[in-house]
């Protein structure tokens, strides 16, 4: 939150998801809906504009491994992904 992440290390965190920028986006949180984006049309170089100047639209917390990547609060892959390691 202190420290904004660059489109470029966006892009490599989305890509270790098998996600877009975009897809690191979480309309479900507050902040997104304050901004009454329409996530249909966002671009990923747009996105990551919108996660740096607003960092607690993107899903949280983000946990990797340096090869895969969880976003989101997910119990399962988390285990999975430890197990895994």
């Amino acid at each position: 939150m202190k420290q904004p992440l660059e489109e470029e290390e966006l892009a490599e965190l989305a890509s270790r998801g098998g996600t877009s920028i975009k897809g690191l986006l979480n309309p479900g949180s507050k902040g997104f809906r304050d901004l009454k984006l329409d996530l249909d049309i966002i671009t990923d170089s747009e996105a990551a504009e919108l996660i740096k100047k607003n960092p607690k639209i993107m899903r949280r917390p983000l946990l990797t491994d340096h090869k895969s990547l969880v976003a989101g609060f997910n119990p399962e892959e988390y285990t999975a992904m430890i197990g895994s390691g």
